[in-house]
């Protein structure tokens, strides 16, 4: 099984409303190179990947991480009760959510040991959640978010019975 798939070359240069033909002329290629990879028949060495991601304005990094063929992960869920929160914690590697339920009067302080090189953003669904970063309070109602990165210290009051997401990601 390949590990890479540059038919992803396709939907980007559609995305971007080119043909195929004014790609191969930006990316100085032929049409039949372009075809192929498109078609899924052919890995394109560096050289072609750097031209292609100039046309896209991409890194050829950015490129190449596009095109990994990545399958499905199931995640790890958990439910947790603490501190008056309740919930879920769905995690994968690199990447975890809770989905946390409060009520009115509750208040969270950061445990620096659950935080490395990652970012947290709290999305409030329902209800009114101020959360405090490095002193400065926001006060956050339905389908409002804020991100900032996780090894500041931070807490969270929940003002109106709530329910929001914490979701944590590395910071690339």
């Amino acid at each position: 099984m390949n590990k890479f798939d540059f038919s992803i070359i396709r939907t980007l240069r559609k995305k971007r409303g080119i043909t195929a033909e004014e790609l191969a002329r930006r990316a100085n290629l032929t049409r039949a190179t372009v075809a192929k990879i498109e078609g899924g028949d052919s890995n394109p060495t560096i050289e072609t990947i750097e031209a292609l991601s100039s046309v896209f304005q991409l890194t050829s990094s950015e490129l190449i991480r596009l095109a990994e063929v990545v399958h499905c992960e199931m995640a790890i869920t958990k439910t947790f009760a603490a501190d008056g929160f309740k919930g879920d914690h769905i995690w994968f590697p690199s990447f975890e959510v809770y989905c946390i339920r409060a009520n009115a009067g509750v208040r969270k302080e950061s445990d620096p040991e659950f935080h490395e090189n990652t970012a947290e953003i709290c999305l409030v669904l329902s209800g009114e959640v101020k959360v405090t970063v490095r002193g400065q309070s926001h006060v956050l109602g339905p389908g409002m978010a804020l991100r900032f990165k996780a090894l500041y210290e931070h807490h969270f009051d929940v003002i109106q019975k709530a329910e929001f997401l914490l979701i944590h990601h590395n910071v690339v």
